[in-house]
């Protein structure tokens, strides 16, 4: 999968934005990518057989060629997502989006009114958001929610999930802060630990009285283990197909299943490794530079477990986990370092719990 940063410009200014997205004024001749080299981006991940091209931003909407692009990946067979903060999408736009092909579109609401405002630094950005949202649902295009859980919001994540399901969205993303762009600036709003446990208990038990609501979890791998434990535990008869989808998943994707093309066509690790560049597409094919052997941080990253150290290392089951690499650089200045966001004890991460569990 591929996510694409179609612009940096944004109508917003959100205090965890990983890619530091500036307003229209600030930034109006930024060198983003041409629609030509878009298209010719677009036809080297067809060539690959890409999966997947999420459009971001930035505000994608915000870009006048997006539909267009969007019409022109989807017939050359790639499925495409689109990320928005939705507060450009009315009834007109909605339908644009429906027609243009969008399989999916991920909605970011990080509060109720006063907090997630206050998060977007615009007042009525939950007011549109939600309006955005509605038109969606009336165009039938397929619509989640994410929520981007920090201890400024902590107590919000009830609020919005009843919001979510009140609107009868069919999908709520749970994402955790990572450190990457303007999130590194606010490192001391991540929660702690222990909260991480009582979030995923509270998920869980909301997922499986979600009544058809999909309920996922993002950017803390560990929690695919933590749900392992509580599925062997409570459902065992399941136990193994869970394992089976997480080794499938296989945790962190960055510089592996998952890449990143910045605005200006700078290629990176993962969306939120923007410190990180590994080329950039005006200079050779993404393809080129995908799989260049000689990039030594790609090898490692394709096999990350070899490399990890400490309590990542230590852990039994790293190869369904794996930690946040960029969570793990900052914090530890390697990135096959301990993800600081890991709040499995070490009983947990010697796998004899799920074993023994397994065993029953």
């Amino acid at each position: 999968m591929v996510v694409w940063n179609t612009t940096r410009k944004c109508n917003l200014s959100c205090s965890h934005c990983y890619i530091n997205a500036v307003g229209e004024e600030e930034e109006p001749d930024n060198g983003e990518l041409t629609t030509r080299e878009a298209i010719d981006m677009i036809d080297d991940l067809v060539a690959i057989k890409s999966p997947m091209l999420v459009f971001s931003g930035g505000e994608p909407l915000l870009r006048d060629d997006l539909y267009d692009l969007n019409v022109y990946a989807m017939k050359q067979g790639l499925r495409t997502i689109l990320s928005t903060n939705s507060t450009l999408i009315t009834r007109e736009a909605a339908k644009k989006i429906k027609e243009a092909g969008f399989a999916y579109v991920g909605v970011s609401l990080d509060g109720t009114e006063k907090v997630h405002d206050k998060f977007r630094g615009a007042e009525g950005a939950f007011e549109k958001s939600i309006q955005g949202l509605r038109y969606l649902m009336e165009a039938g295009v397929k619509t989640g929610v994410r929520f981007a859980i920090t201890n400024q919001n902590y107590n919000e994540l009830s609020k919005v999930l009843e919001v979510t399901r009140s609107e009868k969205i069919p999908r709520f993303s749970l994402f955790q802060l990572v450190y990457g762009g303007r999130g590194k600036e606010i490192i001391d709003w991540d929660i702690f630990n222990d909260q991480r446990r009582e979030v995923m208990d509270y998920v869980i038990k909301e997922a499986r009285e979600s009544n058809g609501m999909n309920i996922v979890t993002a950017d803390n791998y560990a929690d695919g283990i933590y749900l392992l434990q509580d599925v062997a535990e409570h459902e065992p008869e399941r136990a193994a197909e869970v394992e089976k989808l997480l080794s499938m998943q296989s945790g962190c994707p960055a510089g592996d299943g998952l890449a990143n093309i910045d605005n200006r066509g700078d290629v990176h690790l993962c969306p939120y490794w923007q410190s990180r560049t590994i080329g950039n597409i005006r200079e050779r094919k993404f393809s080129e530079i995908w799989f260049d052997e000689e990039i030594e941080i790609l090898a490692r990253m394709r096999d990350k477990t070899r490399y990890l150290k400490d309590k990542c290392g230590r852990c039994k089951l790293n190869h369904l986990c794996k930690g946040c690499r960029v969570r793990a650089e900052v914090a530890c200045g390697d990135p096959f370092g301990e993800d600081p966001a890991c709040y499995l004890t070490e009983e947990e991460i010697s796998g004899e719990k799920v074993r023994l569990l397994n065993t029953r």
